[in-house]
């Protein structure tokens, strides 16, 4: 029985580079897309994977990437991650559209674009989505109001195909909590701001990118098999409720 088929969007950092090499280690073929070409070609080289240059904005790359990936699985895609994301920081009365429209261009757009693209090959091998939201899609968060509602976006979007695409297609988000990437620097690199954080989080840390990898690659086995249309939470219990003030 040939290895199934993977394809993960923006595969060259933090969490997409930790769902790439999970994968990889579960015994999947992956194709990963990515803008960063060094990165992205020292990780094929690294695990075998197939690295697919491609900004998801651009519809015409997108759609060779996608070929790509399905040419490799023979024409059938069991698994698709749609991780691809940016973020930008800023109080609402600060932003501008162009920062709305390039959130949702990236973070929403490219995986309604990617989802659509493989629904064939999805449905051949029938397969699944696994889409990266946020908690801060799920409660929204002070200082990034666009991408918050990219990310609820996406979470409506998943709730939307697990009834439309059932059951020859499973969709299934995850919404990590703070995970060390690089996105998250002002953080990491901050040791009060980590301090601070880590506070409100009942697991008393930052999570790990192949913490939430691990959910993803189990949202797509088969020991996932009766779970659809949910918006995951890997926030070491963050947003479970309101703690109460404390020192450290």
């Amino acid at each position: 029985m040939s290895a199934p088929t993977g394809l993960v969007t923006g595969g060259t950092h933090g969490i997409g580079r930790a769902c790439v090499e999970r994968l990889l280690e579960d015994g999947w073929q992956v194709a990963f897309t990515g803008r960063d070409a060094e990165a992205g070609r020292a990780l094929a080289e690294l695990g075998g994977a197939t690295f697919l240059e491609c900004d998801v904005t651009d519809d015409a790359a997108l759609e060779h990437a996608v070929a790509a990936a399905v040419s490799l699985g023979q024409g059938s895609l069991a698994g698709l991650v749609n991780n691809a994301g940016i973020t930008r920081r800023a109080d609402f009365g600060d932003t501008e559209v162009i920062d709305w429209d390039d959130l949702f261009a990236v973070n929403a757009r490219a995986a309604y674009l990617t989802t659509r693209l493989c629904l064939p090959s999805l449905r051949q091998a029938a397969g699944a989505v696994v889409n990266v939201a946020s908690v801060a899609g799920a409660t929204g968060e002070e200082g990034l109001s666009i991408y918050s509602a990219t990310k609820g976006a996406l979470i409506t979007l998943t709730e939307s195909l697990a009834l439309e695409l059932g059951p020859a297609i499973r969709v299934n988000a995850v919404c990590p909590g703070q995970i060390a990437t690089r996105i998250m620097s002002r953080v990491t690199n901050d040791p009060e701001s980590s301090r601070r954080v880590c506070r409100r989080i009942p697991a008393g840390r930052l999570g790990r990118p192949d913490e939430v990898a691990a959910v993803i690659a189990w949202l797509l086995s088969a020991e996932a098999s009766y779970v659809n249309g949910v918006a995951l939470k890997v926030d070491g219990g963050e947003t479970a409720g309101i703690r109460s003030e404390r020192e450290d």
